[in-house]
């Protein structure tokens, strides 16, 4: 049960922010205790840059190599001398998976950085482009498509922790109908020449099948050779055209199947030979945004395609492609609606609340809301409820109202309201709001979300239009304030809020605040940042680096927690860290398909991470003037737990790994010196 485009990580990331000097007056900080330093490292050439991998190691760059260190130990794992003086940007995580890639011209690797292990390099190959990469944990293999120089397009799989090419398929893009004369030979080259050039759609179907589509349809490869098992037109609307928009999909809860939506339209397939499992595919107004497995059927949410490559009959209102929803039962793929419920533009969300489904449609730049009865196909509003800025959370209250908070953006407002079923109206007349959205291009969203946070039958929200915090009685349908004005020095807002055993915690770059339940400021603490803006880069990798470790969790127990990881909503966000948790801990199970090293080191990082942490990290000049230091603040006491000085380099070059609890500073030229907080 996973909604599509939901915009929640999988976990809730504690904030790291940078930028403190002095405590305020009016709340003195105790002097911290220093850091202590657990290694020194001696490394070949000037230290340019350094960062932390989700799996645990520490890159560190230098003119000569880009080496991996073992930050518990302090020594020098690996080193590539290939990779030496490569810029910070030209290293990065690939996506879901515990690897890195690094790029140059005419060069990308991909490797291991716990073992340095190359799992794939560019050269092999000869690829002039690469179109494609994908890990795929399950088979502990890396898929890449690309094209040559010369020759046909090639899909090939390596080995995840020996970099063995298992094997390479160069006729995946090749025709399987007659070839034809005259036009139809023409389209049919332009369709096979466009595919060559056009991204997989890869989806892991078990470790022995990886389902791929291109252009040309869709392949299913044996996972062990690459070798052909089936292929499976999608049955367009005109045979022969080929399919749009194409997405797939693992089954939740049926095992034998995945899901393909393509233009306006979806099918299931059976894994074991390809078959079509319904006899037609159940269609909707529109192109298919997405899917959201729900025990009562399957939610096709639509979008609005361009006007010109709309199908069926087109409505269009105000210049919006109106569009059609519908359920289908997974046994038979009929819809439960004998018509698509007609919508004002593309679902963006839909959001799982009991037998229900939040639905959030986009049009023209405007949300409406509305509620999906998912066994019957019907909306319980009579007609879409148009809110302020984009929906953000949304559930079902015990007295028949829809409680929802909405993310601003540029030009609106966000606001927390409840929307009647009954009437269609909102019950609050003065809705609480965010402040003001900037119009101008250095907008910033974070400055004016609405954070908000639930315990219990309280939502608590605090509200940067006033600078109030506010309770919401989600079994009543009421609110009330329970602060005054909180106001924040430096002329900043909250980016993030969580609830803690000392009360609400509100976090800013440069500004702590607990403030009780009850609405009562307990303590607050202002630092003014170093008008250096590059010294709090290695700050802001922090959330990176554990929203790359969530992913390779996900992805590593397969494509449906992949799915889930990236378009979670709060509430199924719960169910699936349970369910990651429990992979982890119960019979010491790690990381599949990676080396031995890599899995044990992130399983261990895994663990850890799931406890939010009690602190946050600050940048601030040093009280006597000299240089700048770290300090570790608490968030319940809002006082230094401990400090590092950073020394008085205008750009220090360090980096900090909250999961493991150290920083790792550049001390001289060659010299890295790792500290335990």
């Amino acid at each position: 049960m996973v909604a599509v485009s939901a915009r929640h990580p999988l976990l809730p990331l504690a904030l790291i922010v940078g930028g403190f000097t002095a405590a305020p007056a009016q709340t003195p900080a105790s002097a911290p205790s220093g850091a202590t330093a657990a290694w020194t490292l001696r490394m070949k050439g000037d230290i340019r840059w350094q960062q932390v991998t989700p799996a645990g190691a520490l890159l560190v760059a230098t003119d000569a190599a880009l080496s991996g260190v073992d930050i518990e130990r302090g020594q020098a794992l690996w080193e590539k001398p290939e990779l030496g003086g490569l810029p910070a940007d030209s290293v990065r995580m690939v996506e879901g998976s515990l690897l890195m890639e690094a790029a140059r011209a005419g060069l990308l690797l991909v490797f291991d950085p716990v073992t340095g292990a190359v799992v794939f390099d560019s050269r092999r190959l000869n690829l002039a482009q690469i179109v494609t990469r994908r890990v795929l944990p399950q088979s502990g293999t890396l898929l890449v498509h690309g094209r040559r120089a010369a020759g046909p397009p090639v899909v090939a799989l390596y080995d995840l922790v020996t970099g063995e090419q298992r094997w390479a398929n160069d006729a995946l893009f090749e025709q399987t109908e007659p070839q034809k004369k005259g036009l139809g030979g023409l389209m049919q080259r332009l369709v096979t020449a466009a595919s060559e050039a056009t991204a997989l759609e890869v989806l892991q179907a078990g470790p022995e099948m990886i389902v791929v589509h291109t252009l040309l349809g869709l392949r299913a490869l044996d996972a062990r050779t690459g070798a052909v098992r089936w292929s499976a037109a999608l049955p367009t609307a005109r045979a022969g055209n080929p399919a749009r928009h194409v997405r797939l999909y693992p089954s939740l809860d049926k095992l034998d199947r995945i899901y393909v939506s393509f233009d306006d339209r979806l099918m299931a397939y059976r894994l074991a030979d390809g078959q079509a499992l319904w006899s037609k595919a159940p269609t909707i107004e529109g192109w298919v945004h997405g899917i959201v497995q729900h025990p009562n059927g399957i939610i096709i949410l639509p979008e609005s395609p361009p006007a010109n490559q709309a199908t069926g009959n087109v409505r269009i209102v105000n210049g919006v492609v109106q569009t059609g929803l519908n359920v289908a039962r997974y046994e038979d793929g009929t819809t439960i609606a004998d018509k698509p419920l007609r919508m004002r533009g593309t679902v963006t969300d839909a959001l799982i609340t009991g037998g229900s489904a939040v639905l959030a449609v986009d049009a023209e730049s405007r949300t409406f809301v509305n509620v999906l009865d998912v066994a019957t196909a019907g909306l319980r509003l009579k007609k879409d409820v148009k809110i302020k800025g984009q929906l953000d959370y949304a559930e079902l209250t015990p007295g028949g109202g829809l409680l929802y908070i909405s993310r601003p953006d540029a030009v609106t407002n966000a606001e927390v309201n409840i929307i009647d079923l009954a009437s269609g109206e909102p019950k609050f007349k003065d809705a609480i709001e965010s402040g003001k959205p900037l119009s101008s291009g250095d907008y910033n969203g974070a400055r004016y979300a609405l954070h908000h946070a639930v315990e219990g039958t309280t939502l608590y929200v605090f509200a940067s239009h006033d600078h109030r915090l506010y309770a919401v009685d989600r079994t009543a349908g009421s609110f009330r304030a329970l602060s005054g004005e909180i106001k924040l020095q430096g002329d900043e807002d909250p980016v993030d809020m969580e609830i803690r055993p000392a009360g609400l915690v509100l976090i800013a770059p440069q500004n702590l605040v607990v403030v009780t339940r009850d609405g009562q400021v307990k303590q607050q603490v202002y630092y003014p940042a170093p008008q250096l803006p590059g010294l709090l880069r290695a700050l802001y990798r922090i959330n990176a680096v554990r929203a790359g470790l969530y992913g390779a969790a996900a992805s590593a127990y397969g494509d449906a927690f992949a799915q889930a990881s990236r378009n979670a909503t709060d509430s199924t966000a719960r169910r699936i860290t349970g369910q990651l948790a429990t992979a982890y801990t119960q019979g010491g199970a790690q990381l599949a398909g990676y080396s031995h090293q890599a899995a044990a080191l992130a399983t261990k990082r895994f663990k850890a991470s799931l406890a939010v942490p009690g602190s946050v990290f600050m940048l601030t000049r040093a009280p006597e003037g000299n240089g700048n230091v770290l300090l570790q603040i608490d968030k319940d006491s809002g006082q230094p737990r401990s400090r590092i000085d950073l020394g008085k380099e205008r750009e220090p070059v360090y980096a900090v790994d909250d999961v493991a609890g150290m920083l790792f500073l550049k001390t001289a030229a060659g010299t890295l010196v790792g500290y335990r907080l």
